[in-house]
């Protein structure tokens, strides 16, 4: 089945909250970030996967991944490399994702994140994704420079 993956436009605002919400997600935020998300179509354009990026200054903070069972691990790595490609877009230096899935560390490894440090977690106390994330137990952060 043919998917593509685009950024998101004001329109699809709508379908990003209802996945989010059916995912159990915080869509707190989504609305001022449409433009730093992505959405994944398949060939009938019905939404099947979303990634938005938080952006403070010159730094970014993944957040929202929801995906379908249609999407394949495939798709799902050309989403992160384009996620990743929007970040450079934007001029960011760095981009910090936050995780409790134990089993993705190894996938983020094979995209260039490493575990953040202390000093760096502290840099994410202002971002709105990053507040609602800090009572979820065993959460990795992780980071990657430009």
């Amino acid at each position: 089945m043919l998917k593509m993956i685009r950024q998101a436009v004001k329109e699809d605002f709508g379908s990003i909250v209802e996945m989010l919400e059916k995912a159990g997600l915080s869509t707190e935020g989504v609305e001022e970030a449409i433009e730093s998300f992505l959405v994944v179509e398949d060939g009938e354009e019905n939404l099947i996967g979303t990634l938005g990026v938080e952006i403070q200054n010159r730094t970014g903070l993944l957040r929202s991944l929801v995906i379908t069972k249609e999407l394949g691990g495939d798709d799902l790595f050309s989403l992160f490399q384009e996620v990743l490609k929007l970040s450079k877009e934007r001029g960011l230096e760095k981009l910090f994702l936050i995780s409790n899935r134990k089993a993705s560390i190894d996938f983020f490894h094979l995209l260039g994140f490493a575990e953040a440090k202390e000093d760096d977690v502290e840099e994410l106390a202002e971002f709105t994704h990053a507040q609602k994330l800090s009572t979820v137990d065993e959460c990795v952060v992780m980071k990657l420079i430009f």
